[in-house]
């Protein structure tokens, strides 16, 4: 039995692989649960689960948004074509997604003052991501 957990916003920050531990230990016992030990499910271990896997999921693609920054920075990046491959969007999805990224990462900067890009970090990328081939 865990803690009752109903929103990934009750989740203190923690490293990704923290997050995987407590998700990957919920899911184990549900599963268990349901194939071998045929008990009753805990439906903690399942809100565990999902709130846990819905975390994981917004780091993961915050994450994946830095790393486009980071490659416009390098100059690697060919087309937007590419990195919609990489993150199975089509061009125009995956150009829209990093500039609503921009944009949030903007109004963060905004709310806590430290966090997020600021607005010169901003205009820099909106410009290397126009530069880049569709």
């Amino acid at each position: 039995m865990t803690d009752q957990i109903r929103s990934p916003h009750q989740i203190p920050h923690q490293p990704v692989n923290v997050l995987v531990k407590h998700w990957s230990d919920a899911r184990t016992r549900t599963v268990l649960a349901k194939y071998t030990e045929r008990q009753n499910l805990d439906p903690e271990d399942l809100f565990t689960e999902l709130a846990y896997g819905t975390r994981i999921a917004r780091e993961v693609t915050v994450g994946q948004w830095c790393a486009v920054a980071d490659l416009l920075r390098a100059d690697a990046v060919k087309s937007w074509a590419e990195v919609g491959t990489a993150v199975e969007l089509t061009e125009t999805e995956a150009r829209d997604r990093f500039h609503d990224w921009i944009s949030g990462q903007v109004r963060l900067r905004r709310t806590t003052g430290t966090l997020g890009i600021t607005e010169a970090e901003a205009d820099e990328l909106y410009v290397l991501s126009e530069q880049v081939v569709w």
